[in-house]
């Protein structure tokens, strides 16, 4: 995953707005649990997420990539962040909310794993909690064989990334190569990333199986849908 790019996660991804996600959100988890105070992220990343959250929720965070739970500490270090992989987590406490959010679910790559990690979620909610889900892109809507090409352009910091929109099977395989550009010098190297292609109602059984009562919003916070619900009773 981001083992190589960590460092430059958040300038990578700069042109998402956090904050408005994040004052979505919490609306929506507000509208449908007003008592809401606790709240997990789970694969947390780099922690930006919760830097708008925290405002509203006494927040944690949860990550298998430990490169990225490092940028995460040293931004947010009065927060607590669990070193975990989403598909097997044991925190022993329950949050009104549980979120993941943009389209970090996908790199469990099965749909197994899938069941797993929203069962996972959903044990830690409490009774009437919201699960909160930014879900991968559906096998059906990917971009197979497109070419993509990004930019970074700091004043310190330049990076061009470049990969072809690959599939195998049920999943979308990225060979990022990066060109990265500091003070230091220029340097180079690649990343793969693999996440799994779900269809809407794999996601909406998912739900369904871990007992959460599961609505659909096609936009989402970001363009790619996202699932939510609340903790049946």
């Amino acid at each position: 995953m981001f083992t190589k790019t960590a460092e430059f996660y958040d300038a990578l991804y700069a042109f998402k707005d956090y904050g408005q996600a994040c004052s979505e959100l919490t609306q929506l988890i507000k509208t449908h649990q007003p008592e809401a105070t606790t709240l997990l992220d789970i694969a947390c990343g780099s922690g930006k997420h919760l830097t708008y959250l925290r405002d509203t929720f006494d927040v944690q965070g949860l990550d298998l990539n430990e490169e990225l739970l490092n940028v995460a500490k040293r931004r947010c270090p009065e927060i607590k962040f669990h070193h975990q992989d989403m598909t097997d987590f044991d925190l022993d406490m329950k949050f009104d909310a549980v979120v993941c959010l943009f389209s970090s679910i996908g790199y469990v790559c099965t749909v197994e794993n899938l069941n797993k990690a929203i069962k996972g979620m959903t044990d830690h909610l409490a009774p009437g909690g919201v699960l909160v889900l930014e879900p991968w892109i559906t096998k059906e809507k990917y971009w197979q064989n497109h070419l993509a090409a990004n930019y970074v352009d700091q004043p310190n910091l330049k990076i061009a990334w470049m990969y072809k929109h690959e599939m195998e099977d049920n999943r979308s395989i990225f060979n990022i190569n990066y060109l990265v550009g500091t003070s230091e010098g220029v340097e180079s190297f690649t990343e793969q990333h693999v996440m799994g292609l779900w269809t809407e109602e794999e996601y909406m059984d998912a739900f369904r199986l871990a007992g959460i009562e599961v609505t659909y919003d096609e936009k989402g916070l970001f363009g790619r849908g996202m699932y939510y619900g609340k903790k049946v009773q």
